[in-house]
């Protein structure tokens, strides 16, 4: 069986043209007073209502089972993109404009030319397809271009699972902020207990930590501070989210800041940057985060900590002149 999409379309018309070959045919049913004439599509579709699409557009969409090979080019087995061009050769035959010039411009399955005629429908099916997120089940709710569905899933969705950093820990799951409240959530006191914050936090670092997990409370965002080794004389501090990316035009940005002492001629160490989205943390000896701030020796204090103060915003992408 295909998997369930849903291609939008504003008439019946538009859908016959952009999915040629998957009209089944019409039926005309007459009787005394009524004659109604209904195109097929599938024998599960007839009966289907026009449906407003999820996100509130006012185009009409219709639920629609296909293949998901048929969105492929059949030579590079690569899903067609939006907006690249697809084309056709005399017979049908369709191909991306990669492999057009691969093929120097014979179809491998009739050996006629194939790059010059452009395949409209295919084109314009691909363009009006919206496809379910893979963490539908979890709770999203988002119906994705074709061209969008993989960035979505794999940087922006917020229910795709993402794993517990604790060593031993199997836990992965979009509910990350609340399991580690619950099950790795310890003492105030405790300098290796998660800290919840708002927008500024100041937690006491130990040299021998891996890293110190910040709870923002109001985004329910998990951040690692991470402690990382690699560098001559001095520990590398970064600071990584273990979730999705913030949606439209926004980044998540940092200031950190290592105190040195409240003596007269303490000299603080500080770094602004953005911070790294991922699912899962790489783990002990991955290489320090690009824009980490470096804390020599001679800041940590005879006990091995640092106070560390970190400050965690977002910020609208400028756009470029």
């Amino acid at each position: 069986m295909g998997q369930r999409i849903v291609v939008v379309i504003p008439n019946r018309e538009e859908l016959v043209r952009s999915l040629g070959g998957m009209v089944i045919g019409t039926c005309t049913r007459r009787d005394k007073t009524t004659t109604t004439t209904t195109t097929a599509l599938t024998k599960t579709a007839m009966a289907r209502k026009w449906q407003q699409q999820d996100e509130g557009e006012s185009s009409k969409t219709l639920p629609v089972a296909l293949d998901p090979d048929a969105l492929d080019c059949p030579i590079c087995v690569c899903p067609f993109e939006v907006d690249a061009p697809i084309f056709q050769c005399k017979n049908g035959h369709a191909a991306c404009g990669k492999c057009c010039a691969a093929v120097h411009g014979e179809c491998p399955s009739c050996r006629e030319p194939i790059g010059d005629i452009r395949c409209r429908p295919l084109e314009n099916a691909i363009a009006g397809v919206a496809l379910p997120c893979a963490f539908a089940e979890l709770g999203c709710t988002r119906r994705l271009r074709h061209a969008e569905w993989r960035a979505h899933e794999a940087l922006f969705c917020e229910y795709a699972p993402c794993a517990c950093p604790y060593p031993g820990c199997s836990y992965a799951g979009h509910l990350l902020h609340d399991h580690i409240l619950v099950a790795h959530g310890g003492d105030d006191d405790d300098d290796e207990a998660p800290v919840r914050f708002v927008r500024e936090t100041t937690v006491t670092l130990q040299r021998t930590s891996a890293f110190r997990v910040l709870l923002h409370a109001m985004d329910a965002r998990v951040f690692l501070l991470l402690n990382g080794g690699g560098v001559p004389s001095g520990r590398s501090l970064s600071l990584v989210c273990l979730g999705a990316r913030p949606g439209g035009d926004r980044v998540l940005e940092h200031t950190t800041v290592v105190n040195a002492g409240s003596g007269a001629g303490a000299v603080s160490l500080s770094a602004t940057g953005a911070v790294p989205c991922t699912r899962r943390w790489a783990g002990l000896g991955h290489a320090p985060a690009e824009g980490f701030l470096f804390v020599p020796d001679a800041y940590w204090a005879s006990s091995g900590t640092v106070s560390v103060t970190v400050h965690v915003r977002k910020m609208v992408v400028a756009d470029k002149p």
